[in-house]
């Protein structure tokens, strides 16, 4: 059985059975990976937090091709973009482009620091949260070798949906928030 560390953030947790989740970590050293969290939905879990989107963390993981969380050491949990609607839209939508955008153990190290710096700008820097996410997927596409002639968030959902047939879902709920704004 292999043991495998390393920093990562939680890009997307999904129910599994009757107390474990599936996760999606995007890992420093290794890139996007799917990993079991046994026990996580318990109220006693010690690692409930660890498997939350948006968890920043030291992952310490077991297995060879079947991944295991055996432990996590929190570095941040960007906890203050869930307070304002708007900011946590954006923060979904740089996970969701990280997820859906990325293959399974396809390491970007340019990636993974747009990500962090996105997700850190939004809780800790951004006054205006939309300006904050469009620089921030200019960054990311960049880094996933594409560039969009883009001048609004609408264009880039567009960009995704059309060249790539991807469904950006939590951008597509920002443009909707948007439009109420007026």
């Amino acid at each position: 059985m292999e043991h495998l560390e390393g920093e990562g953030i939680c890009l997307r947790a999904v129910d599994f059975g009757e107390n474990d989740k599936i996760l999606t970590l995007y890992l420093a050293q290794k890139g996007k990976v799917a990993v079991k969290a046994r026990g996580c939905k318990s109220q006693k879990s010690k690692l409930k937090y660890a498997a939350t989107p948006l968890c920043f963390g030291k992952y310490y993981l077991a297995g060879r091709c079947h991944y295991t969380l055996t432990g996590c050491d929190l570095i941040d949990s960007f906890f203050s973009v869930t307070v304002d609607p708007v900011k946590y839209y954006c923060a979904c939508v740089i996970l969701e482009v990280a997820d859906k955008m990325c293959l399974e153990e396809e390491y970007n190290h340019r990636l993974f620091v747009a990500m962090l710096n996105a997700l850190n700008d939004l809780c800790y820097r951004a006054e205006y949260p939309k300006v904050s996410l469009f620089n921030s997927l200019k960054d990311m596409t960049l880094a996933l070798g594409y560039e969009v002639k883009a001048i609004t968030l609408k264009d880039y959902y567009n960009y995704f949906y059309h060249t790539h047939s991807t469904k950006i879902n939590a951008l597509r709920e920002l443009i909707k928030l948007g439009e109420f704004d007026a």
